[in-house]
C-alpha cells in the first residue's frame, strides 16, 4: 500500500533510511527543476522499465503537484519496493515546505515552441490579411502544415526547431567529452 507523507518526512526517509527519491515527471520537467538526488522514472515509460535493483529500499515518489502520483498508485506499487510513499503536494509541496530544489534553465519543450510559433504566425498573418489579402494564403499554409503534422506524425517545424542552438544539448566543456 502506498502512503502519503509530508515533504519533511520524505526528506527524513531519504537522509536517515536511505530511501530512493523517484521523480515520475517527464524528462523536460525534470531538466528544469527537481529534488537533488532524485532518480527520473517518467510515468510514460514506467511499465517498460526493468525491475529496479534497489527494490529492497523504500521508495518515495513525486510529481509536480502530487496528482499524477495519486492517480497512478497501482503502477508505482507494482515497481515492487519494500515500502512505497508519495510526497503530499509533490514538488510544489516540497518547495512550500522550504526545502531546496535543483533549478536549471532549460529550453521550452519543442511542442510548446511549435504551438507558440504557429499561433503567432496565424495571428500575425490573419491581421495582415486585412491589409494585404495574400497573407490569407500564408495563414492557410500554417494550418495545412499543422494538419499534415497531426496526420503523418512528421512535423517540419519541429525538425527545424530541433536544430536551433537553444534546443541543442550544451557541451560540458570537457576535453574528452563524447569519447
Amino acid at each position: 500500500m502506498i502512503h502519503g507523507i509530508s515533504p519533511a518526512e520524505a526528506k527524513r526517509l531519504v537522509e536517515e533510511e536511505n530511501a530512493l527519491l523517484v521523480d515520475i515527471r517527464e524528462s523536460e520537467e525534470f531538466a528544469h527543476e527537481h529534488i537533488e538526488g532524485a532518480r527520473l522514472e517518467p510515468l510514460s515509460v514506467l511499465t517498460l522499465l526493468s525491475p529496479d535493483p534497489d527494490r529492497e529500499r523504500p521508495a518515495v515518489f513525486y510529481c509536480r503537484s502530487g496528482s499524477r502520483t495519486k492517480d497512478n498508485t497501482a503502477s508505482l506499487e507494482g515497481r515492487g519496493f519494500t515500502a512505497t510513499y508519495l510526497i503530499e503536494g509533490g514538488l510544489e509541496g516540497w518547495k512550500k515546505a522550504g526545502l531546496s530544489v535543483v533549478r536549471r534553465t532549460a529550453p521550452i519543450p519543442v511542442p510548446r515552441q511549435i504551438q507558440m510559433i504557429a499561433g503567432s504566425l496565424v495571428f500575425i498573418f490573419s491581421l495582415l490579411s486585412f491589409f494585404i489579402p495574400a497573407f490569407t494564403w500564408l495563414t492557410l499554409f500554417v494550418g495545412v502544415g499543422l494538419v499534415f503534422a497531426g496526420y503523418t506524425g512528421i512535423c517540419l517545424m519541429a525538425k527545424l526547431l530541433a536544430r536551433m542552438s537553444w534546443n541543442r544539448p550544451k557541451s560540458c566543456g570537457c576535453p574528452n567529452a563524447g569519447n
